[in-house]
């Protein structure tokens, strides 16, 4: 059975890879990362704060489901990230959406799997 991952070691390992994208679609690549009308501005500082927030209540939610099979989890995480991938369809530009859409990806399953409950469990001694 796998070690526990510390919820912390999760934040800062979804935060780095979103940041990660970030940082190769905006300043590498030139993408403007812009959404919504009118257009806002996606930031570094925005992309931290949202998946810090996102790792927070991802937490409680797996605290709330911790007497459920590991499915309900799963499919929890499923079910919320189809439904934030409709967020990244206000991009301005196809760019824009496609950054978008690897950005609430490498998130959603940084963090998905970063708490999975199996993980969670603390491993049996002898």
């Amino acid at each position: 059975m796998s070690r526990p991952v510390p919820v912390w070691l999760v934040a800062v390992t979804a935060t780095a890879l979103a940041l990660a994208v970030w940082v190769l679609a905006v300043p590498v690549a030139g993408v403007a990362l812009e959404a919504g009308t009118p257009a806002q501005t996606v930031g570094a500082a925005s992309v931290v704060v949202a998946t810090l927030a996102v790792t927070l209540v991802a937490w409680g939610v797996r605290t709330l489901l911790r007497r459920r099979t590991p499915v309900a989890w799963w499919l929890t995480c499923g079910v919320v990230l189809a439904v934030s991938l409709l967020g990244p369809l206000g991009g301005t530009s196809p760019a824009a959406v496609g950054t978008l859409v690897a950005l609430h990806l490498v998130v959603g399953l940084t963090v998905a799997t970063g708490l999975d409950p199996r993980r969670a469990r603390p491993v049996a001694t002898r």
